[in-house]
C-alpha cells in the first residue's frame, strides 16, 4: 500500500501508529515549522473531526476511499484544501482508509475537544 518514498522515511519498518481516539490512528513522517507530513488510518465509516485550515492541506489516498464535502476521493486521487474549505472527511465502507497528509499550518478545527488536543497530537 505504502509508495517507495514512505517506505524509505519510514526506514523500511512498519509505521509506528498512534490512537488519535475514534479508532483513528496517525504515524507522523515528517513535522516541524514548515509543516508536517503524516499517514492516518481511518476506520470504515469514522468521520475525522469537522475542521478548516490555516494554510493547505494535501491528501493522498494509498487504501479505501473517503467522502467529504467535495466528493468522494479513492486510491490515487488527491484532495488540495485550503483556507476556504471546511469539511468533515468521512471514509467510506470497506477497507480502511489508509491517506499521505502533508500541511503548511496547522488545522482549525470546529469543535472544542479537538482543539484541546491539537497541540498533543500535533496536528
Amino acid at each position: 500500500v505504502l509508495p517507495g518514498p514512505v517506505v524509505e522515511a519510514l526506514k523500511g519498518k512498519a509505521p509506528r501508529w498512534r490512537p488519535l481516539g475514534l479508532g483513528i490512528r496517525q504515524c507522523i513522517l515528517n513535522s516541524g515549522p514548515e509543516g508536517s507530513v503524516r499517514l492516518l488510518h481511518i476506520p470504515p465509516g469514522q468521520m475525522v473531526p469537522d475542521h478548516s485550515h490555516n494554510g493547505i492541506e494535501l491528501t493522498l489516498v494509498l487504501q479505501g476511499s473517503f467522502s467529504d464535502e467535495t466528493g468522494r476521493f479513492g486510491v490515487g486521487d488527491l484532495e488540495v484544501a485550503d483556507q476556504a474549505l471546511e469539511h468533515t472527511p468521512t471514509a467510506d465502507p470497506g477497507e480502511p482508509c489508509i491517506c499521505l497528509a502533508a500541511t503548511d499550518a496547522p488545522l482549525r478545527f470546529t469543535s472544542l475537544m479537538p482543539r484541546l488536543l491539537q497541540p498533543l497530537f500535533r496536528i
